[in-house]
């Protein structure tokens, strides 16, 4: 008996010492949740109202934002990257689902101080593969595999008035860009179907016959944020704002113009490469308020 309670008092004393270690000993390393917004000169996003205009001119409304980014890393104050793992390494954003909007990272980051972030804006070669995503809303993002497949970069859907007055639909969107031959003697024939097979992309309207395509411009690219300073700290949460400036993808260095682009740009890679170009101060990271 005087062993079995001797055994118990053992126990309770250990359990104890557990409990008191781990209240004041923080697990190593600290958590990150990144927010979501979305703005438009300095004010949040607005959508389904005639309220902006572009450098061009053009008197314009958001609908809705869809997008990708991945591969995201950490910098320190010391220069070394953090690489979150590939578990955590692809995220969409919807500015019709607020859950999207907060992203709670699992991976514990070191402590430290922090002087800079990059990400893919998109999904690069690897990753952007077709069948990756087979539920909506990610499903929703397809890219047709005759133009490349995998997936849309971003779906920046919105209306313009066009110069006769006219309310006309556009979608900005961004993925793979193509090349086609010049030669007319080449050209192929290809049938994308229904107008309402994509009726994700309001405004297109694939052409049923089509020059043959001889390649493929992937038109993902790097962001890097070096102007912020934060630090993680162990067993503490570090909350980060990622705002996307909607405006600035219609201007500098190139002054983007519906007029001139219409209502859909899938097809047309000069139209994309101007948004990618315009895309390098699109994107801000600040601590979150």
């Amino acid at each position: 008996m005087l062993n079995k309670r001797y055994c118990i008092l053992s126990l309770s004393l250990f359990l104890l010492a557990a409990c008191t270690r781990d209240k004041s000993e923080p697990e190593s390393g600290g958590l990150l949740v990144l927010n979501i917004e979305h703005s438009v000169q300095q004010n949040p996003l607005v959508v389904d109202d005639f309220l902006y205009t572009n450098e061009a001119g053009n008197n314009y409304m958001v609908t809705e934002i869809q997008w990708f980014f991945s591969d995201m890393e950490l910098i320190d104050a010391s220069g070394n990257t953090f690489t979150f793992p590939e578990a955590e390494q692809v995220f969409y954003v919807d500015t019709d689902i607020e859950a999207t909007k907060e992203i709670k990272f699992k991976t514990r980051i070191p402590a430290g101080n922090y002087s800079g972030i990059r990400f893919i804006f998109g999904l690069n070669e690897q990753k952007n593969k077709s069948n990756r995503f087979v539920n909506p809303p990610e499903s929703f993002m397809f890219w047709p595999e005759y133009l490349g497949g995998g997936y849309h970069y971003m779906k920046l859907n919105g209306k313009w008035i066009n110069p006769d007055g006219l309310t006309e639909p556009f979608n900005f969107h961004l993925g793979i860009g193509q090349v086609y031959e010049t030669n007319n003697q080449n050209y192929a024939s290809y049938t994308f179907g229904e107008a309402n097979c994509y009726e994700h992309c309001e405004g297109y309207r694939p052409g049923s016959i089509l020059p043959s395509i001889k390649a493929f411009i992937h038109n993902y690219f790097q962001v890097n944020i070096d102007d912020i300073s934060f630090s993680v700290a162990d067993g503490k949460q570090t909350n980060l704002t990622l705002e996307m400036k909607v405006e600035n993808w219609f201007r500098n260095p190139h002054t983007y113009n519906h007029n001139q682009w219409g209502g859909s740009i899938m097809q047309q890679q000069d139209a994309m490469q101007m948004g990618c170009e315009n895309g390098h101060d699109v994107f801000q990271v600040k601590p979150s308020e």
